[in-house]
């Protein structure tokens, strides 16, 4: 879908769908749950989707802060 579309539909600014899109900016859970609403996709899917184009020294980081898992 077109950003300009997709900006329309959930009643954003395109140029902000384009600062989200590059990184720039980070949407709000609200601003994703719409995003989500007019892709039809769950918002988690959005966030696993940003998840995994992070670098993978920041994804083992946040992992690293995560508290240990009892049953292991």
């Amino acid at each position: 879908m077109a950003q300009e579309k997709l900006a329309r539909a959930a009643t954003l600014d395109r140029t902000y769908v384009s600062m989200i899109e590059r990184g720039v900016r980070s949407p709000t859970i609200r601003t994703v749950v719409r995003l989500a609403e007019v892709l039809d996709v769950r918002p988690s899917e959005i966030v696993q989707r940003m998840e995994d184009l992070l670098p993978n020294r920041r994804r083992s980081a946040q992992a690293d802060m995560r508290p240990p898992n009892p049953r292991m």
